[in-house]
């Protein structure tokens, strides 16, 4: 007939043991259930040796408890840790997307920016308050398509139009700023021009 356990190293394996569970399937928290789960499985171990000829029930809870956490901890560090890998994948394919689109929209604007110092110097610019005698707006686009901005403002009697083409095409900035007036029959004549970096 086997003795009563010796219970304290039982009953400390048990307790150790069963927060180490409860946390094991928590993230970040479960790091600390591993380190709480080995002195659990010591203390597990050391009560079924010093209980070797007692009844070890107690003893062995806390020890199988112990080591279920351990299994727990390991599998959700593993199961999280590829969800981890999964979301930082994720993550690089959009932000890889994104500066793909962002590199086809501007090798499009750099493509389509056909601006020279000869075309824009070509460029009639009209009277500075009325535009007039200045190149038409709608000639300029036919010619070098839509520009990359446009604004429109008010000043009296007058209103002016700005646009802007401008691209980093060759890791050299090149930009044509001009101003064009509304005339009385609706058009627009160029009033001002600007360029920058043209060749």
């Amino acid at each position: 007939m086997k003795n009563d356990e010796k219970k304290v190293l039982g009953i400390l394996a048990i307790v150790f043991g069963a927060i180490a569970l409860l946390g094991s399937w928590i993230p970040i928290l479960n790091n600390v259930s591993f380190v709480i789960a080995i002195p659990a499985v010591i203390l597990g171990i050391i009560g079924l040796v010093v209980n070797r000829k007692n009844k070890k029930t107690l003893a062995i809870i806390g020890t199988v408890l112990s080591v279920v956490a351990m299994i727990v901890v390991l599998m959700t560090q593993s199961m999280y840790g590829k969800a981890l890998d999964e979301a930082s994948k994720a993550v690089d394919e959009s932000v890889s997307k994104v500066e793909k689109e962002i590199e086809s929209s501007q090798q499009e604007v750099d493509d389509n920016f056909t601006w020279t110092k000869a075309d824009f110097d070509a460029l009639v610019v009209g009277d500075s308050l009325e535009g007039t005698g200045g190149a038409n707006y709608n000639d300029v686009i036919a010619k070098y398509g839509e520009p990359q901005s446009e604004t429109e403002s008010t000043s009296g009697d007058y209103t002016s139009k700005y646009v802007d083409y401008d691209t980093f095409g060759g890791s050299e900035y090149k930009s044509v700023s001009l101003e064009f007036v509304k005339q009385a029959d609706e058009s627009w004549l160029l009033s001002y021009k600007y360029s920058s970096g043209l060749k």
